[in-house]
């Protein structure tokens, strides 16, 4: 098994908890021993315990104690979920991937990833670094999704859509296929993209 903690003790951290507990459930061997959460909030002090896991500390006492281990960063926002990952080098960051996830073979992943229960990934999509694909979500195919890209839950982005960095999608948000969707981009509840989004707007 290798060691892992999870970065940010909240609602995502939990979620990336259930699904690694559920991993090593259907896994033959467990594949992680998982240590616990580490968070800057002042409100979590070292050895207090949240939801069964112990808090670790402050995110540089938890690396600085368990140097070797992996680490996922459950940070919903994505420059903070930037911003952390610059401070973490020298650990390895894991895809998580939910077994209930349907993804295609040709799916290309980086680091950091992660994918809720029921989304589907299609064939030829590529997804960059620290990307998060919520419950029930679809990236279709031949679809280009760039580093610290959120997809809330029910989100859906059609097939040859190239997304920029930083870009979030919040629950049940659409695309039409083959457009472009600049660097942090908002892509609201509900709405539906038709065309190219400029970098920084709001849909």
């Amino acid at each position: 098994m290798r060691d892992l903690f999870i970065v940010g003790a909240g609602g995502f951290g939990r979620e990336a908890i259930w699904t690694v507990e559920r991993i090593n459930a259907l896994s033959q061997q467990p594949m992680w021993n998982i240590l616990g959460y580490a968070d800057d909030d002042p409100k979590w002090k070292q050895g207090a315990n949240f939801e069964g896991y112990p808090i670790l500390g402050t995110v540089e006492q938890a690396s600085k104690d368990h140097p070797g281990a992996s680490v996922f960063v459950a940070i919903g926002n994505n420059r903070k979920r930037a911003d952390m990952s610059r401070k973490l080098l020298g650990h390895d960051f894991p895809a998580i991937i939910d077994p209930k996830a349907q993804i295609s073979p040709t799916t290309d992943f980086e680091e950091g990833c992660f994918v809720g229960a029921g989304a589907v990934i299609q064939v030829g999509a590529e997804l960059g670094r620290f990307v998060i694909v919520g419950s029930n979500a679809v990236i279709s195919h031949d679809t280009s999704v760039a580093d610290f890209v959120n997809m809330g839950p029910g989100s859906v982005i059609a097939a040859g859509v190239k997304v920029g960095r930083g870009v979030s999608f919040f629950a049940n948000a659409a695309t039409m296929p083959k457009i472009t969707i600049g660097d942090d981009a908002r892509i609201t509840c509900g709405a539906g993209v038709k065309e190219n989004v400029p970098a920084g707007a709001t849909v």
